[in-house]
């Protein structure tokens, strides 16, 4: 057993490896792990500067993906 970020990046990776076994569908890209260290929430602007681009595209992804199943 892991514990911490390595461990809860593992098990994602896990979870998806046994969706793609069932194949189901999932977004895999844009994929991202985020660290939540105190820089990313403390420090409102080294956290807006990085990270709010990065959330807003995964979003922009994600609504298109969740489109593409929902129709039909």
């Amino acid at each position: 057993m892991s514990e911490g970020a390595l461990g809860t990046a593992l098990a994602q990776q896990h979870l998806r490896n046994i969706l793609a076994s069932l194949n189901m569908p999932t977004l895999a890209l844009p994929e991202v792990f985020i660290h939540a260290d105190g820089r990313m929430f403390d420090d409102v602007e080294h956290g807006e500067a990085q990270l709010l681009p990065l959330l807003k595209d995964w979003m922009e992804r994600y609504i298109a993906w969740v489109k593409l199943f929902s129709e039909g």
